[in-house]
């Protein structure tokens, strides 16, 4: 099985927590996401490259970069991670590492891990069964 398919392999149910409120959203922990990259890329680069603050200067996002290498190919992934409520936070720097949390899991998601949470109400996600078929074919 290819790092991609491995890659876009739903987390099991155990793994998946949902966040109070009215949207209820499925998210899996970053601890979870990272043992997972860690797991089946090994060693990876992981970046904050700016910071984002409101007008009155608090820490509410930072913009983030991924590279890894997959099957063979080195990629990198920029993304942005936010802190959803910059008051739930004391500091800019517990603000930052929400951010660096959120965005390490969009990263994440970029390369297919966690993917399927976007769709786990509608269920349309297919990206594990396309790679699945497509490496099916390739070994026939």
């Amino acid at each position: 099985m290819s790092q991609l398919s491995k890659l876009a392999t739903p987390f099991s149910d155990r793994f998946v927590e949902t966040k109070p409120g009215k949207f209820a959203a499925a998210y899996v922990p970053h601890g979870i996401v990272t043992q997972f990259l860690l797991g089946i890329l090994g060693t990876y680069d992981f970046h904050i490259d700016d910071v984002v603050r409101d007008a009155d200067g608090t820490v509410t996002g930072c913009l983030c970069t991924l590279t890894a290498e997959i099957d063979g190919r080195t990629t990198t992934i920029q993304e942005v991670g936010e802190c959803e409520n910059p008051n739930n936070w004391k500091t800019d720097g517990a603000r930052l590492k929400a951010c660096a949390s959120d965005g390490i899991k969009r990263c994440a998601m970029r390369i297919g891990l966690g993917l399927h949470l976007w769709h786990k109400h509608d269920g349309n996600y297919v990206l594990a069964d396309i790679l699945n078929k497509r490496e099916e074919e390739e070994s026939e």
